[in-house]
């Protein structure tokens, strides 16, 4: 049987019962859904996690050759051209960029914190503005991705 930790500010973050990691019902596997409201400018979750060099899937970069593993929440958020969160890297905090919805997905732009990613992906985000193919903002489309963007514009 496990041991209920205490509540102490030594006993390290709590898990956040507002959020749920939940499966997407896609081919893109889990992502973080809100069980509560959120509002515009409101910090969601605030996120801790082992800091190293390697690059992995679910790390997110922290700064150039840095990258945060074994978060709670913040390795399963979903992609979007058209985000409804930020991370801000330098407070450790997810913030909403417009009020979301109780069930709703949380969403963030993946080419705002990496460089380059563990993996390039073909985008069905929906958005006004999709990218079709996404990418760290420091690379470009890799042979795959040039091919899957030449096939749209066929």
């Amino acid at each position: 049987m496990p041991v209920p930790r205490e509540s102490s500010p030594t006993a390290g973050p709590q898990p956040d019962a507002s959020l749920e990691v939940c499966d997407t019902d896609s081919e893109y596997g889990l992502g973080v859904r809100t069980l509560v409201p959120r509002h515009e400018g409101e910090v969601i979750h605030h996120f801790t996690g082992v800091i190293g060099p390697e690059l992995k899937q679910h790390t997110l970069q922290v700064s150039p050759g840095l990258h945060i593993s074994e978060t709670e929440i913040i390795g399963f958020l979903s992609h979007s051209c058209a985000p409804d969160c930020r991370l801000d890297m330098a407070a450790s905090q997810l913030v909403a960029l417009r009020d979301i919805r109780p069930g709703d997905l949380l969403t963030i732009d993946y080419a705002e914190t990496e460089d380059v990613l563990y993996r390039q992906f073909a985008c069905h985000c929906g958005a006004a503005g999709c990218r079709r193919w996404i990418t760290g903002r420091l690379e470009a489309p890799n042979a795959d991705g040039r091919a899957h963007l030449a096939a749209l514009t066929s």
